[in-house]
């Protein structure tokens, strides 16, 4: 008989895994100090974009600058579903299978907030989000 093989932690060994938090520590902390320069460029962008609300989305826009231009592009081209669309779909589908296939945006509920939970509601579905701690934590193999 063979030898029992050891289990493997997904994502490699406990040495792996260390070395791969090490890294990500690193380069969080890079990240957190680079985030003031990522809001400024934010808060630029959109001054300059706010200079031209009344231009066409398909014309671009050249904006002057010192040393070279700013190129803002064309809007990009977005599909909806009119609602002669919506009343095909649903004779196409059937009740059943449209109620299943719309989405309602939560902004468009009579109460956005909905807190009574009258029209959705809300589980622990959403991404998940790593910080850094100060504090050196036990391990917990997974």
């Amino acid at each position: 008989m063979g030898r029992r093989a050891k289990p493997q932690l997904a994502g490699g060994n406990l040495n792996q895994r260390k070395k791969l938090v090490e890294e990500f520590i690193l380069l969080d902390r890079e990240v957190q100090a680079f985030k003031p320069r990522l809001l400024r460029h934010e808060k630029l962008r959109q001054l300059i974009l706010d200079w031209y609300p009344e231009v066409p989305g398909e014309d671009e826009i050249h904006v002057p600058g010192i040393s070279t231009d700013v190129l803002i592009s064309a809007r990009d081209k977005m599909r909806t579903v009119t609602l002669d669309g919506r009343q095909k779909l649903y004779k196409l589908w059937g009740q059943q299978q449209y109620l299943e296939r719309s989405h309602i945006f939560l902004k468009a509920l009579p109460d956005p907030e909905d807190k009574k939970s009258l029209y959705s509601i809300q589980t622990a579905s959403g991404p998940r989000h790593l910080s850094v701690s100060k504090v050196k934590a036990i391990a917990i193999p997974a």
